[in-house]
């Protein structure tokens, strides 16, 4: 991050390690390392959110969204059907909406103002009968040999606002209230019957069966909400329980059901295979030739896409801070970096560094910082097997680690401003 300051291994007050002052490629379909941060504070931001819905007196959904699937079907074509197409500027193709778009969109959904209802009001659409405020939407995918990918999307929907304007024009939230039974079977009926028609428009054999297709589960108390939050970022531990929270946005923790791999089970398997594992002492399933070509098919399908997305406005009007861009993922990982309580560390010089690095002992280095005593000895050793001088090393207090990474963040602001500020003057020159 900053090539002045080194790098420094941390030990939290729990005994783990973490490294700080590295960049981080921000990568949540590709990089493990990347995945687990930035879905561990997604899964915290859509706890946030759910608690703080549901105790102003809304109502929250864990809806999940399924399309029929089998191995000959292309992880693209499916992709495409429920999430939409992505614009190509060199092809000169805009992006086309999927099922999940097409779910709030509409005159049915979104009301039509110069139509009456049967009371003689103006129809506010299935939108404004549910209260309905926006959703997050996580996509998860899973792969076997026998049924091929398995995308889908799980959405945590929040209803049971009224709409209120402020005197600066931004959206806002008035009083809560508890949609009908009729409003909110109404919701449901929409919702399936919209997923089901478009993709069995897009083609006939991604048409799900009414049962798999959408299924609704409402949040009942606070409790369910924080559960929620864990689940929707999403831990799939074999038989424990699963929360829902990190069911949204865990897709790292998860293992894939029923002979399925998640993306990073088959990325695990592939580095098996590549190390000299047996097939059949591997974890998963499938030849080499076979978990290449899918992560290849994986890499191309998801490329561009969003993996968390909040729908506009939800975040403001919840009180929420911040985005769900790439960059605000980068600067959830800095965050994520600096949030521990620190009881000990190492500097690094950056030149040290690079030769750890370059013998790929960096790990090792890490790992000399774990425990419930920091032992300098050992990451010196490591340092020095790598080439560089033991004088490298230096041990820091806690309040040091502090200081020096609150530095290197201010760094890092400065540079990105400054980068901002010479893009804008070249836009002005072109």
């Amino acid at each position: 991050m900053d090539p002045d300051s080194g790098v420094i291994l941390a030990q939290t007050a729990d005994g783990n390690a973490v490294a700080l002052g590295l960049l981080r490629c921000g990568k949540i379909w590709f990089c493990p390392v990347c995945s687990a941060k930035i879905r561990h504070g997604r899964a915290e931001e859509i706890t946030t959110a759910a608690v703080t819905w549901m105790k102003r007196g809304g109502s929250a959904y864990l809806v999940t969204f399924t399309a029929r699937h089998a191995a000959a079907h292309k992880l693209a074509d499916l992709m495409d059907a429920i999430q939409g197409t992505r614009a190509d500027k060199v092809k000169g193709t805009s992006r086309k909406p999927g099922a999940y778009q097409r779910l709030i969109t509409g005159g049915t959904w979104a009301g039509r103002p110069d139509r009456l209802d049967a009371d003689g009001n103006p129809d506010i659409g299935i939108r404004g009968r549910v209260g309905y405020i926006g959703m997050i939407r996580a996509t998860e995918i899973t792969v076997g040999d026998i049924n091929g990918w398995h995308p889908h999307i799980h959405a945590l929907v929040l209803v049971g606002g009224a709409p209120a304007s402020t005197l600066d024009g931004k959206k806002a939230v008035g009083d809560t209230f508890t949609p009908s039974d009729e409003a909110l079977a109404e919701l449901e009926d929409h919702f399936r019957g919209v997923w089901t028609r478009h993709l069995a428009k897009v083609d006939p054999e991604f048409k799900p069966s009414d049962e798999h297709g959408v299924d609704f589960k409402r949040l009942e108390t606070a409790r369910d909400a924080e559960d929620f939050g864990r689940y929707i970022a999403k831990i799939q531990d074999g038989g424990k329980a699963i929360s829902p929270a990190n069911e949204i946005a865990r897709g790292d923790l998860k293992r894939g059901r029923h002979g399925n791999m998640t993306p990073f089970e088959l990325l695990g398997r592939i580095g098996d295979l590549m190390g000299g594992v047996l097939e059949e002492d591997a974890q998963g399933h499938g030849d080499l030739s076979w978990c290449l070509a899918k992560w290849a098919e994986y890499e191309t399908a998801v490329s561009g896409r969003r993996a968390i997305e909040w729908t506009r406005h939800l975040r403001p009007l919840l009180g929420l801070v911040g985005g769900d861009t790439e960059d605000d993922d980068a600067d959830l990982l800095f965050a994520e970096d600096g949030s521990s309580e620190f009881r000990a560390g190492v500097h690094v010089e950056t030149r040290a560094w690079h030769k750890v690095a370059g013998k790929a002992l960096d790990l090792a280095a890490t790992e000399a910082v774990e425990g419930h005593g920091l032992d300098l000895d050992a990451v010196a050793e490591v340092v020095t097997l790598a080439g560089a001088s033991a004088a490298s090393v230096r041990l820091l207090t806690p309040g040091e680690i502090t200081e020096a990474w609150e530095s290197t963040l201010a760094k890092l602001a400065e540079r990105r401003e400054a980068a901002a500020a010479r893009r804008k003057a070249e836009r002005g020159r072109a």
